[in-house]
Formats: C-alpha cells, structure tokens, sequence
C-alpha cells in the first residue's frame, strides 16, 4: 500500500466522520472499524444514530503495519484518553471502558493516574458537557458514574498489595451529600496505599459515621468527603463529634467543597485534601508524623 493511496483516502476526510468514511480511510472493513471503537481503540462520539470519529484521530493511526494495511497501535502521545473513556462510560459500556483503561495501563499508565487522571478526568469532562441538563444527560449522567464506580473497583482490585495493613481507615460523605463516585475513587487510592477502607457510602448519618469509627479497629484516621458546599456543616458536625468521642483521631475533609486552604481555613479544618490522590498522600504524611511523636514519647 503507498503513501499516495493513504493520502488520497485521507483528503477525504471530514472534521467529523461516520464509520464508514472511516473505514475506508483506514482500509478496513467496517466491523473492523466499529471493533476499534467498541474496544477504545479509536476515541469515537454517539450521535444521532451513529459513531462519529474525529479526523485527528483517523490520521493518528492511519500507519501501515507489516500485515497488510492494518493500522497500528495508536502513539501514546497522541490519544486524549479521558475523552475516549468519557464515550465509553456515557454509552454504560463497561467492557470497553474497562479496554480503555487497560490500553492506558499498557501505555505505561500507573493504577494512581488511570483513577485521578483517566477515570476521574473523564467525569469532569462529562460534567461539562452535563452543565446545562436535559433530561437525556441525565440518563447518561447515570450510565456513566454506575459504570465508572465499577471500572474504578476492578482497577483497584487488579492492584491490591499482599502484605500487612497499616491500620484501617473510614470513609463516607455527610447526611446530604449523596456524591458516592469521588469517594470512591478516594478509597481505591488509599487501598493502594496498603490501608484497609471501610466505605459508608453516601448520605451517611451522623451517628453511623461515629459508630464506624468507634468499633474499627487499628483506626488510623476518618475521611469526610463533600462535594457541595451546602453540606460542610454536616461534614463539621461529624468532625466535632468524632473529636469528642476519639480525640487524637485525625479527621480529614476532603472533596470539591474544600478544594483550597482558605476554604479550609474558613470552616476551622488543618486536616483536609482537595480529591483522593491528595488525601492519600495526605495520611501516609499524617500518619508518619505521628507513628513518630508516639515512638519518641515511649523513648
């Protein structure tokens, strides 16, 4: 196959173009085609009654291999992996979501970055898109979150660490907050941090926070996570009374409603983190810091 004939197939190409028009740029059949975009190899979008596929993203790949006309693996550099998830995740398909992850992975991506910077990433961009809901991206709103919460947990089992735990850790959001999905993602990260995660859930009650925290045991630390900012209050009730029922018990806030240290500041909490790679980081510090004053305090 010449260069001349893959130039030629590509002038024809539009900004945006259907699987079709795809395929034939790419010399392939179109089940070959619609394979690549069902297995996020090819970043595609869903519209009106079909795939629509960037021309970028035809020209990334469009590289003869040895076998005939095939396309290549695609360059790491040139793949926007959060848009190619976000479609998957839109669509409620969990097998090509999970392809998508695993082709990162394959791309060097660590499990920390696929969970902040694919999975989570993915979200904010579909959350843009949902800024101004219809009913219709509402049900996309929940395809997407249902599925990304199950890729998330199958991305944190594949990396669970052998070994001994460094102590338990309880998670959940206030009465209220019923953002389940960042929380989540904050507990797959702490796990890989080799903790062990108790998960309350969204809109957990006040009282069940602290009987959680109180039967735990080897209890590290508490994490709150709150999205809104109407909901702090409830987050600092729940700090409040966990100091008064185990005070020495590091209670973090954490989440887009404290995303910096003059909101922090401004609800009285030293101890927060602004999304779940920070929270993890966070503790192994906190944590550290105080194995140490225990260990001088015994010396």
């Amino acid at each position: 196959m010449s260069a001349d004939s893959d130039t030629d197939r590509l002038a024809g190409l539009s900004e945006w173009n259907n699987l079709k028009e795809v395929a034939r740029a790419l010399d392939v059949h179109y089940m070959t085609a619609y394979r690549y975009v069902r297995r996020g190899r090819l970043a595609a979008r869903w519209e009106g009654n079909g795939w629509l596929v960037h021309r970028d993203d035809v020209m990334a790949i469009v590289c003869p291999s040895d076998r005939g006309g095939t396309p290549s693996a695609l360059p790491t550099q040139s793949v926007d992996w959060p848009r190619r998830l976000a479609d998957r995740l839109v669509a409620g398909d969990e097998t090509g979501a999970w392809t998508v992850i695993e082709a990162a992975l394959s791309a060097g991506w660590s499990a920390r970055d696929c969970f902040t910077d694919l999975i989570a990433a993915s979200l904010v961009l579909l959350g843009n898109r949902w800024r101004h809901a219809t009913t219709a991206d509402l049900v996309d709103e929940r395809l997407a979150t249902a599925t990304a919460m199950r890729c998330a947990h199958r991305l944190g089992t594949r990396f669970t660490r052998p070994g001994r735990r460094k102590g338990v850790v309880v998670l959940g959001t206030p009465p209220g907050e019923h953002h389940l999905l960042p929380v989540s993602i904050a507990a797959e990260l702490v796990r890989l941090r080799n903790y062990t995660v108790l998960e309350l859930g969204a809109d957990c009650p006040t009282a069940t926070f602290v009987a959680a925290a109180v039967r735990a045991e080897r209890l590290r630390a508490v994490g709150i996570g709150v999205t809104r900012a109407e909901h702090l209050d409830a987050a600092l009730e729940i700090r409040d009374r966990l100091s008064a029922r185990l005070p020495g018990t590091p209670v973090l806030l954490g989440g887009q409603a404290v995303a910096n240290p003059e909101v922090a500041a401004l609800v009285g909490s030293s101890l927060w983190a602004p999304d779940g790679a920070d929270l993890a980081e966070r503790l192994d510090e906190l944590l550290g810091e105080h194995r140490r004053v225990h260990e001088h305090a015994i010396g």
